[in-house]
């Protein structure tokens, strides 16, 4: 090869280097995903409980969330997607280099290069790169969407398992004072056996309340270690401390209107969705027409443009192709089927994504009057046993009532609050539910 063509070529190398267009970043190894990806704007989730400590954790199970963080990975392939289709619509260039070397036999030997240079622009004649930039700008959209979904979905999470560990706490707490209820009847049974005044069914049963007290309190401390567990799974820790606090207390169901359907993130996803098959469809059908392409070169030119233009060689050419199908054994008409099909399902699902709405709105607002009517009960219930308690304990007093009398009042006192938990537990759910069933309102 002649230094020259060496140059030549070494010049088109250097041309090529320069124009790969990959920033330094592209170049580099995959940097970790946990710490890059992070939601933007504030959280979705809107009800507030009053609680201080749920408060911040809801902004670290918000920032911190694998499952987050993989709709934001989504989230990012859509909009490369969508660059890609962006692309296709551009002009297209091509550089390289062409050399050769060869002779009529071993001691006579020739060499030669020379730079090529080939553009190319397809034009867009019935819209199909369009549609296909549409169809991934909406495929794009309902990752965003599905982002959403995401955050609301680890918030009510955290609210749940939080409200559950604030209630194994409290039934920790409850069960501690049930044991100690239940060794003042032991030991007053156990008394008044020994005067002849309680039989052995009286003892045993004092002995089995003492014992479901017991497993009580453990049974609660298990259920903690689980709810710490699963909370500190939401929050992407490996541990999570929350010190004792009263079990949360669930606001007013906000104001529901017909607008709270089409807020849900699933709505707007299925919609987006819907959107993005019909582009594709219209894509198929733009694909199955003729297609238009021009195509500039310098430098050595495809030799089907040479024998074109009845030259051996070519400095430079420019050439436009129009194509179309005559027989694909069809595959064109298939492919429009399938784009047909599958916006047909994009639109069904859509329908549904809005019935579904409807019905767990709902439900949720049924959950909410139900739980509310059932905390009501339950403090009515818990003031009626404190009234109880106090009469007894009077009773007591004046001699009308003896100690186990007493320990039978307590018993039903505790009874009542741990409704009153249970009841403040579901109101919660309820309140969660309803929630997500309006898009974080």
């Amino acid at each position: 090869m002649t230094p020259r063509a060496r140059a030549v070529l070494a010049a088109v190398a250097a041309l090529l280097a320069g124009c790969a267009h990959l920033e330094p970043a592209d170049l580099a190894p995959r940097t970790d995903p946990t710490a890059r990806l992070k939601p933007q704007g504030a959280s979705p989730w809107r009800v507030e409980f009053g609680d201080p400590e749920l408060a911040v954790l809801l902004r670290e199970a918000d920032a911190g969330s694998l499952d987050v963080k993989i709709a934001l990975a989504r989230v990012a392939r859509a909009r490369a997607e969508v660059a890609e289709s962006h692309a296709r619509r551009a002009v297209g260039v091509t550089i390289g280099g062409e050399a050769a070397g060869g002779g009529t036999d071993f001691h006579d030997a020739r060499s030669a290069a020379a730079p090529t240079f080939e553009a190319a622009y397809e034009v867009d004649l019935w819209g199909r790169l369009a549609r296909a930039e549409e169809a991934a700008a909406h495929d794009g959209a309902a990752a965003e969407d599905d982002v959403v979904a995401a955050r609301l979905l680890v918030a009510a999470e955290t609210v749940r398992a939080y409200a559950a560990l604030r209630a194994e706490q409290a039934a920790a707490e409850a069960a501690g004072r049930r044991i100690v209820i239940a060794e003042r009847g032991l030991a007053l049974t156990e008394r008044r056996n020994a005067e002849g005044a309680a039989g052995p069914a009286a003892l045993v049963a004092a002995r089995n309340a003492l014992a479901q007290a017991q497993a009580g309190l453990a049974s609660a401390q298990e259920a903690q270690s689980l709810q710490r567990d699963r909370l500190a799974n939401l929050l992407g820790r490996s541990t999570v401390v929350v010190p004792n606090g009263p079990i949360l207390a669930a606001s007013l169901a906000a104001p529901v209107g017909a607008e709270v359907v089409a807020q849900r993130p699933d709505v707007h996803a299925a919609l987006s969705r819907l959107q993005a098959a019909d582009a594709r469809r219209a894509q198929a059908v733009a694909g199955a027409r003729p297609q238009f392409q021009i195509t500039a070169l310098l430098g050595a030119p495809d030799a089907s443009i040479a024998t074109l233009l009845d030259a051996r060689a070519l400095a430079w050419a420019v050439a436009g192709s129009l194509t179309q199908a005559v027989l694909d054994g069809g595959a064109a008409r298939a492919r429009v089927h399938a784009a047909s099909a599958e916006a047909d399902v994009a639109d069904l699902q859509y329908r549904k994504a809005v019935i579904t709405g409807w019905s767990e709105v709902r439900a949720a607002l049924i959950d909410v009057v139900r739980a509310q009517r059932d905390v009501s009960a339950a403090q009515t219930a818990g003031e009626a046993a404190d009234r109880a308690a106090r009469v007894v304990d009077l009773r007591r007093r004046e001699g009308l009532a003896d100690g186990l009398d007493v320990v039978a009042a307590e018993a039903g006192r505790a009874a009542t609050q741990d409704q009153l938990q249970v009841a403040r537990l579901a109101a919660v759910e309820a309140r969660v539910h309803l929630a997500l069933a309006t898009g974080g309102l």
